[in-house]
Parts: C-alpha cells; sequence; structure tokens
C-alpha cells in the first residue's frame, strides 16, 4: 500500500519543532519503520533539523515545502490568517507533487481541511482525514464538502466523532484515541534527573510543584489557575511552573502571555515560567513536579499534556472539557467544572492534593495504569493503519 500523507503545515516533521499533531504523526511514521504497513510519501513543511532527521526514515519519503524564512516569521508572529498560510502551503506542495505519478492507495489529510479541498480540487484519489480537532465546525463551504466527501474520517476521540455526527457527517467516522510512549513517560526512567531539574528552577526539596504544560492561549485556561494558584495561602508550601509559549518554539511574547507575567508579579517568587521546552525534554520537567494542571475551558480535543502528565504518575487536576473525561476519571485526577467558581476550585483541589501524600501516590499510579492500558502509543499506531486500511 502507497499513501500521500499531507501534515498541516505549519510545524515541521519530524517535531523538531514541537506541536502535538507533528509529534503524533511522527508517532506513526516511526511505527511504520519498524512495522512497514506502506510506503509513505509525507508532504511538511521544510526545516533543516527536520530534513536531517528524515534521512533516518527508509519507508518515508519526505516532500519539504520551503516558503522561506519570510512565511516562518509571519507564521510565528500571527500576522496573518492561518488560512491564508495554508493555501499558500498547499499550492507550493502541490506544484511539487503532480509532477509524480499519482498511485497513491489514499491521501491522507491531517486536521487541515484547507489542505484537503485544495489538493481534491487538483488530484483525484480517496481522501481520509485525521481529526485532531473541532476546528471544522468554522470551515466554509468548500471545506465543509470536501469533509464530507472523504471516505473515512479518522479522528483522536469519541468527542470530536460525535462532533462530525452532529454537523451532518454521515458514514465511517472512527475514533482512534491518541497515544503515549509510556516508556519515555515513565517516571523511574528519569529519577536521578529530578533533583537537578528543581535545582536549576531554584526549588527547595519540601516545595510541591504544579506544573501546566501547554500553549499560553486564553482557551487553556492558564489566566484562571494563575487566579487561582495566588488565592493559594502562603503556608502551603507549592509553586506553579508554566512550561509553554504561544505557539510552539520561537514564538513572539504575545500581550496576553505579557499580562499572566504581570499577574504573577503579586507573588512572583512562587511562579517559573520556563517558556517552550521541547518534546524530548519534557519527561525531565515532569519528573519535577509533583501534580500536573489542565484547566482548559474550551472543548479539549483530546488532551496529550494530561496523558503524559498521568503517564509519569503525576495526580492531575482538569476540567470537564472534551475528551479529557475520556482520559480522567476521578481515580487519577480531580475533575471541575467549568463555571465561574472554576479559579477558586483549582485552588482547593491544589490544597487538597498539596495535603495528601499518599492520595498524590495513589492517584498518581492509577494514572499510569490507565495511559498503559488504554492511551500507549502502540495502541494508537496499530488501530490507525488499521482504520486507514492497510489491513484490508
Amino acid at each position: 500500500m502507497r499513501i500521500l500523507m499531507v501534515s498541516p503545515g505549519r510545524l515541521p516533521v519530524p517535531a523538531v519543532r514541537g506541536g502535538a499533531v507533528e509529534t503524533l504523526i511522527e508517532s506513526l511514521l516511526e511505527y511504520n519503520e519498524k512495522e512497514k504497513k506502506c510506503k509513505i510519501d509525507m508532504i511538511a513543511m521544510y526545516d533543516r533539523n527536520a530534513e536531517r532527521e528524515s534521512s533516518a526514515y527508509k519507508e518515508t519519503n519526505f516532500i519539504f515545502v520551503n516558503l522561506g524564512k519570510c512565511y516562518e516569521v509571519i507564521s510565528d508572529r500571527h500576522w496573518l490568517p492561518y488560512k491564508l498560510l495554508d493555501v499558500l502551503f498547499s499550492m507550493k506542495a502541490l506544484k511539487i507533487i503532480r509532477k509524480r505519478k499519482n498511485d497513491y492507495d489514499c491521501i491522507v489529510i491531517q486536521n487541515e481541511a484547507v489542505n484537503g479541498w485544495i489538493f481534491q480540487k487538483y488530484m483525484e484519489g480517496k481522501y481520509i482525514f485525521h481529526a485532531h480537532n473541532d476546528s471544522f465546525l468554522a470551515s466554509r463551504q468548500k471545506e465543509r464538502k470536501f469533509l464530507l466527501s472523504c471516505d473515512k474520517i479518522v479522528s483522536i476521540s469519541d468527542y470530536i466523532s460525535s462532533q462530525f455526527l452532529k454537523s451532518g457527517r454521515k458514514g465511517r467516522v472512527v475514533t482512534v484515541h491518541n497515544g503515549v510512549d509510556v516508556y519515555f513517560f515513565y517516571k523511574k526512567r528519569y529519577e536521578n534527573h529530578r533533583h537537578q531539574i528543581r535545582s536549576k528552577m531554584h526549588i527547595r526539596e519540601q516545595e510541591i510543584v504544579l506544573i501546566y504544560a501547554g500553549r499560553l492561549i486564553p482557551e487553556k485556561g492558564v489566566e484562571e489557575l494563575i487566579k487561582g494558584f495566588l488565592s493559594v495561602p502562603d503556608a502551603v508550601p507549592v509553586k506553579l511552573m508554566i512550561v509553554g509559549s504561544s505557539f510552539f518554539e520561537n514564538s513572539s511574547t504575545t500581550k496576553f502571555v505579557r499580562n499572566l507575567k504581570e499577574l504573577c508579579q503579586k507573588k512572583k517568587n512562587r511562579f517559573i515560567f520556563s517558556g517552550f521546552i521541547g518534546h524530548d525534554q519534557m519527561p525531565l520537567y515532569y519528573s519535577a513536579a509533583d501534580i500536573g494542571c489542565t484547566p482548559s475551558i474550551w472543548e479539549e480535543p483530546f488532551g496529550l499534556s494530561v496523558a503524559e502528565q498521568m503517564s509519569m504518575e503525576l495526580p492531575v487536576i482538569v476540567t470537564d472539557s472534551g475528551a479529557i473525561t475520556e482520559i480522567v476519571d476521578e481515580s487519577c485526577g480531580i475533575i471541575l467544572e467549568r463555571n465561574k467558581n472554576l479559579s477558586r476550585n483549582i485552588a482547593d483541589a491544589i490544597i487538597s492534593l498539596a495535603k495528601d501524600k499518599a492520595g498524590r501516590q495513589a492517584m498518581g499510579k492509577a494514572g499510569r495504569d490507565r495511559i498503559c492500558r488504554y492511551f500507549n502509543k502502540k495502541m494508537f499506531c496499530e488501530q490507525w493503519f488499521k482504520a486507514i486500511g492497510t489491513e484490508d
């Protein structure tokens, strides 16, 4: 079987600059190297480091789209609408790919319906859409038409699948939950690093660390988290480590991020802003933490950072957001309602877990077990390749 896979186009694959979607694509490519399910032509944004790493893949032929440094700056600083940037990426990719023989068994569009309708306009074939979020709900008519015409939709959660069905999509919608590398995100591998990271961040041994990992944007609830954390009494020995930036690596500092840091000035010695941390370094930072927190206020499509934290045996504080309740149950975390009392309830949850070491440990072990059983990377890859028809 031979497939053409089209990345979203905003970040490179291999995922040398981060990105949840790009990291999951990389997982699929790595799995295919071992299992040889199919031959893949992978269209991705050009990056020097990504191009270098791509040479290790034998089952995947990378087709890099280079739109120049100007595109990268415009994308990182959000100077133009994303859809316009997607069009530029797709048109350049098509210019390259149409020179080749089109003998693909299927064309997999990763997450961007804009790329899908443009490719479909110029390339015939069986189209599969891998949906990583519900942005299709705001899609224009052409994009919706593409989604309705796809042979199959593979979504990352039951929540996303339900949104497709509600929007009028009928037929083949399949859920393949994202997966975590449970060996890579394994607490015991990093026990020697915990002290190093905490020392680097000036965290005392007796202090309990709450970690937020993700983009610093309003939808993720990070402002509500900070406001809640500020109301935790000084007598509770906790620090909040905020890992991330506005848009992955090389992101500019947005007004929202500046406002977050201004909020923290009231008790700045209790906050740590690490900035962007690459995916390969995240287990080190999780190892330095004691509690994970992802208080999303939008409908979270999956919550990969939540699953990573659970795999690292961290108890988690989350909201009843989108697919998060598919991952987390009450044995491994505290699930909060998204209401006007969210910040206050976050504070109460922090205090409760900070005072209960045995409870934290029990939740952490239950979370690790749940991820290993239902949301591991191997399971994700096996089910994904089965879903796209490599075993038909």
